[in-house]
Parts: C-alpha cells; sequence; structure tokens
C-alpha cells in the first residue's frame, strides 16, 4: 500500500496548493478507522469469497477513504461502515450483499426499478462473482457513479452508471460479464489511476474558474 499512501499525500497536497482554501476540505481524501482483525473477519463472510490480500491490507492500514465533494467524489468504505449497512434492518440504508448489483441498489436508497425486469439467474450470478468495495464520481454529481468491483481473479475493474442510461449498464458493462470478466488491474493501481483522474478534474475546474 506504499504507492497508494503516496499517491493520496500527494493528492492532497495538490489539493491544498491548487484550490481556495474553502474549497480544500470539500475535495480532500480522509482515511477512516483501520478494520481490526475481528471485524475483517467478519466481514470476509459476506464476501462469500476469498478477499483479494491487497483489499485485506488497505483495510488493516487504511481502513478506508472518502472525500465530501459531490462531483469529484471517492467513497471506499470502512469495514465498519460496511458490517453497519449490511447488518442494518432499514432497507433505504441496508446493502443485501456486497454484490455488484446489489451494491449499484444500495447507492441509490435500493430503489433502481430497472433491475425488475432483470431474471433473477442473471442477477445473482453477477452478484456471486463480482463483489464492490466502492465508487467515485466525476463531474456528474449524484447522476452517475463508477462502481469498483473485483472477481475471482481478484482482479479490479469499473462499472459505470448513470442514472438515465440503464440500457447502457446492462447491455454494455453487465452483460459481457455474464460469460467472461472486464476486470483487468491489480487493485492498488486501479485506486491510483482513480485519483489521477479525480485530481485532473478538479484541478482543470478550478482553473477555468
Amino acid at each position: 500500500m506504499k504507492l497508494l499512501k503516496a499517491r493520496i499525500k500527494e493528492f492532497n497536497e495538490v489539493i491544498t496548493h491548487q484550490l481556495d482554501e474553502d474549497f480544500t476540505d470539500w475535495f480532500k481524501i480522509r482515511n477512516t478507522e483501520p478494520a481490526s482483525t475481528e471485524q475483517l473477519h467478519k466481514l470476509s463472510s459476506f464476501f462469500e469469497t476469498e478477499m483479494p490480500t491487497a483489499l485485506q491490507t488497505f483495510y488493516q492500514q487504511t481502513g478506508g477513504i472518502w472525500n465530501q465533494s459531490e462531483d469529484y467524489h471517492i467513497s471506499i468504505p470502512s469495514v465498519f461502515i460496511l458490517l453497519e449497512e449490511l447488518k442494518t434492518e432499514q432497507n433505504f440504508d441496508k446493502r443485501y450483499s456486497m454484490g455488484l448489483i446489489d451494491a449499484i441498489k444500495h447507492s441509490w436508497g435500493n430503489d433502481r426499478p430497472e433491475f425488475n425486469h432483470i431474471s433473477q439467474t442473471k442477477i445473482d450470478y453477477i452478484n456471486t462473482n463480482y463483489k464492490c468495495i466502492g465508487l467515485y464520481r466525476y463531474d456528474w454529481q449524484l447522476e452517475e457513479a463508477f462502481y469498483i468491483y473485483f472477481d475471482d481473479s481478484h482482479q479490479f475493474g469499473l462499472v459505470r452508471y448513470h442514472q438515465d442510461e440503464f440500457d447502457e449498464l446492462w447491455d454494455e458493462h453487465l452483460t459481457p460479464m455474464l460469460t467472461k470478466t472486464q476486470a483487468d488491474k491489480p487493485f492498488e493501481q486501479l485506486l491510483i489511476e482513480i485519483l489521477d483522474c479525480l485530481e485532473e478534474g478538479i484541478v482543470n475546474d478550478s482553473d477555468e474558474d
């Protein structure tokens, strides 16, 4: 995790130097409390598959990461938060599994009726074979998100979903995953690429202002 930690530090330094002080806290990436061994053990049962070693290390050393911005936002919840969402009985807040489709629905308050038209067999397949750990947003505020997931080979990938483009989500992203994984990057590499993307967007918007 040394490269990722260094990139987060660099990201925050760029934001601090590039933006007015009033906006620094808005975009700055924060860490949550690292996971305990007990918490990690509890979460592993919800994954229903072996957790990637790099992800375990991230949870134990970093905990989770997030920032307050809606338009250039990243959120990889801590193990504590995930366990709370998995255990709650409130439908709006409940994370029904660590599966990718359940994670997409959870980020919309479990109110994405478009999935009702997809066969349960296909939904179960994607939830079983692809586990989601977080998301990021790029300049679309709450209308769009890129979901961060991993497969059985412990490779990581992204799935894009815009609220008005369900057909694109299903046809271009999820349907191909029914026959072949689209994940192709190690955990640390993918997160660094996401930070590169977010930093570029923030800095470009700042320059325009």
